[in-house]
C-alpha cells in the first residue's frame, strides 16, 4: 500500500521516490539514497531521506511477507530474534552512516562543483561584459569610420566638384589668354604704327620748335626790354605813394591829437556840468531852509538864524572848494 504525499518544494513525490526503489530493488540493487537520487536525477538527500524510509518500512507489508514474519518470530526465541534485531539495526545504522558520510562527501564535491561553476559563470560573465564592452566599442568604431568614410566621399565629392570647377576655369582662362595674347599682338602692331607716326611727328614738332625757339626768343628780348621799362614806372609809383603815405600819416597824427583835445573838453564840460547839478541842488536846500526858518517863532527864528549862520558859512566853504575843483579840471 502506498502513501499519498504532499509535493516537496523541489517537485519530488513520495511516489517517485518509491517507484525509483522498486526498480532498484527489480535491478538486484539495494535502493540507497545516493542510488535513488541517481536514478530519479534529481533531489536532495533531505527530501529523499525520509520518503525512502516510509518506502522500507511498508516494503514487507507490500511483499505479503508480514504474516511469515510473524510466525517466523514465534518459532524464534526471544533471544535470537533480539539478537537478530540488534544486528539488524547496527547493520542499518552503520549504512545510514556510510550513506550520510558518501552523501555529504558528495554534497561537498557537488558545491565545489557548484563554486566552479559560479566562478566559470562569473568569468563567462565578465567575459560577456567585455565582449560586450568591445562590441559597443567595436560599433562605436565601426559608426565613427562610417561617418569618416561619409565625411571623406563628401570631401571627395566636393574635391571632385572643385577640380571640375577648376577645369572650367582653366579653360575659360586659356581662352581668355589666348585672347589677350590676340590683343596684344594687335595692340604691337598698332603700338609700332603709332611709334612710326610719333616719330615723323616728333620730326616735324622738331622743325616747328626750331622756328618757335627762334620767335620766342626775339620775343623773350621784347619782353625783357618791356619789363626794365614797367620796373623803372613801378619804382617811381612807389617813392610817389610813399610820399603820399607819409603825408597820411601826418594828418592822422593831428587829427588824432585834435580828437584827443576834443574829448578833454567834452570831459571838463561833463564835470562843470555835474557841479553845476550840485549847486543847484544846494541852493534849493537852502531856500527850504529859508522858508521854515520865517514860518517859525522869534525863538526858534534867533535859534535858526544862529544855525543858518552856520550853514551859510559851510556852504560857502563847500562852493569855494567846488569852483577850486573846476579850476583843477580845467586846468587838466
Amino acid at each position: 500500500m502506498q502513501s499519498t504525499a504532499p509535493k516537496t518544494p523541489r517537485g519530488i513525490q513520495e511516489a517517485d521516490v518509491w517507484a525509483a526503489a522498486d526498480a532498484l530493488l527489480a535491478e538486484g540493487h539495494k535502493p540507497t539514497i545516493e542510488k535513488v537520487r541517481q536514478h530519479m536525477g534529481r533531489g536532495s538527500p533531505n527530501t529523499v531521506a525520509p520518503m525512502l524510509d516510509a518506502w522500507f518500512a511498508t516494503l514487507g507489508a507490500r511483499l505479503g511477507l508480514n504474516q511469515h514474519t510473524q510466525d517466523l518470530r514465534n518459532s524464534v526465541p526471544t533471544e535470537v530474534l533480539e539478537a537478530a534485531q540488534a544486528l539488524w539495526s547496527n547493520a542499518m545504522q552503520q549504512a545510514q552512516a556510510l550513506a550520510v558520510q558518501a552523501l555529504q562527501t558528495r554534497e561537498e564535491a557537488a558545491q565545489a562543483v557548484q563554486k566552479q561553476l559560479e566562478a566559470q559563470q562569473t568569468k563567462l560573465q565578465q567575459r560577456e561584459e567585455a565582449m560586450q564592452q568591445q562590441k559597443m566599442a567595436m560599433d562605436a568604431a565601426l559608426k565613427l569610420a562610417q561617418d569618416q568614410r561619409e565625411d571623406l566621399s563628401r570631401r571627395l565629392n566636393e574635391m571632385q566638384q572643385q577640380l571640375n570647377e577648376r577645369d572650367v576655369l582653366l579653360e575659360k582662362q586659356r581662352l581668355e589668354q589666348a585672347a589677350l595674347r590676340a590683343a596684344q599682338e594687335q595692340l604691337r602692331e598698332q603700338h609700332s604704327k603709332e611709334l612710326e607716326t610719333a616719330a615723323q611727328e616728333r620730326q616735324r614738332l622738331a622743325e616747328q620748335f626750331a622756328g618757335n625757339e627762334r620767335r620766342m626768343l626775339a620775343d623773350l628780348d621784347r619782353s625783357r626790354q618791356d619789363t626794365e621799362k614797367a620796373k623803372k614806372a613801378q619804382q617811381e609809383a612807389e617813392h610817389k605813394a610813399q610820399t603820399r603815405y607819409e603825408a597820411l600819416q601826418a594828418r592822422c597824427a593831428a587829427a588824432e591829437e585834435e580828437l584827443l583835445a576834443s574829448q578833454t573838453a567834452h570831459l571838463s564840460a561833463q564835470q562843470a556840468l555835474a557841479l553845476s547839478k550840485e549847486h543847484v541842488q544846494e541852493l534849493k536846500s537852502m531856500l527850504k531852509l529859508t522858508q521854515a526858518a520865517v514860518s517859525g517863532t522869534t525863538e526858534s527864528h534867533e535859534a535858526e538864524a544862529a544855525a543858518g549862520t552856520k550853514n551859510r558859512g559851510g556852504r560857502s566853504l563847500q562852493r569855494r572848494a567846488l569852483s577850486e575843483r573846476a579850476l583843477r579840471l580845467t586846468r587838466k
